[in-house]
């Protein structure tokens, strides 16, 4: 007798440890957005630039700058309508919207955005997201971003991932996400992995390089050294995103000149641009 009770106890025991090593699962299911749903937003960045002009006509004389940007803002997300099988129609409202500059040769100075206290529909189409007034008008610039948060199911995996376990994302599929919605074409991975499950909460760290021209004719790459998406497992959404990285640009300056013996003026570079950043933090958090 004794020694079946010291079997199943060593049995009991062994089959607890493996129970307790076993990494924890959970199934990842974006909750559809359904009409009437509110979510609060509320994001910070803080960027930090080095900006060097380069001339080839004065080689040793570059031009050096140091700009800092520090943009806060919170909107209110309603749906406004959400068919099956199609992405709903979001109204973004922005309560607020700041930006606080400094930098060589330029005191602190905030300032208040164009699209403080207004608010924009975002749709989704076969042409990616759509940002507009809601007079139907183009939205300003500094509102192109809105909605690009419900791209962060893209960065989760499918299936029931364990803890640690590791997936490629497309980083061109969320470089809205990021903080650049204005690359026409952006290529790079991220690479990502489950960091933590616990108390209804996964936490996906990723990191990556996502690279490509901006609209203003930039090289742009933007290096992601720390990711952490926190997307609350019983919710179906997000809780929060953090993002630490760094950014490099470039692009060449040009100038109309005359040839000789040509009665026409071509291009001709005469110097570039680069744009280095010593800190790029973005925070989002979601209610």
């Amino acid at each position: 007798m004794s020694r079946f009770i010291l079997a199943w106890t060593l049995l009991a025991a062994a089959s607890a440890a493996q129970e307790v090593s076993s990494p924890p699962t959970a199934k990842f299911q974006v909750r559809p957005l359904t009409v009437g749903d509110r979510t609060e937003i509320k994001i910070e960045s803080n960027v930090e630039l080095d900006i060097v002009t380069h001339s080839l006509q004065e080689p040793d004389h570059d031009i050096k700058r140091q700009l800092t940007y520090v943009r806060t803002m919170e909107c209110l997300q309603t749906v406004e309508a959400a068919g099956e099988g199609a992405a709903p129609s979001l109204r973004v409202l922005v309560a607020t919207a700041k930006l606080q500059r400094s930098g060589t040769n330029i005191a602190p100075v905030t300032e208040t955005s164009e699209i403080e206290s207004k608010s924009y529909v975002v749709t989704r189409g076969d042409k990616g997201r759509a940002v507009k007034a809601e007079n139907g008008e183009p939205a300003h610039g500094d509102a192109g971003g809105l909605g690009a948060w419900e791209d962060f199911a893209k960065l989760l995996p499918s299936g029931e991932p364990k803890a640690g376990a590791t997936w490629t994302v497309d980083a061109a599929a969320i470089s809205a996400l990021v903080t650049i919605p204005d690359l026409p074409a952006p290529t790079g991975t991220f690479e990502a992995k489950m960091e933590s499950l616990s108390e209804g909460k996964a936490v996906v760290f990723f990191t990556g390089t996502l690279k490509g021209k901006t609209a203003k004719g930039f090289d742009t790459e933007l290096t992601i050294a720390e990711g952490r998406l926190v997307f609350d497992t019983a919710k179906g959404r997000p809780a929060s995103l953090v993002i630490t990285g760094s950014l490099k640009a470039k692009r060449e300056i040009s100038q109309k000149v005359s040839k000789q013996k040509e009665l026409k003026q071509v291009d001709e570079v005469v110097g570039d641009v680069t744009i280095t950043s010593r800190k790029l933090d973005v925070k989002a958090e979601f209610k």
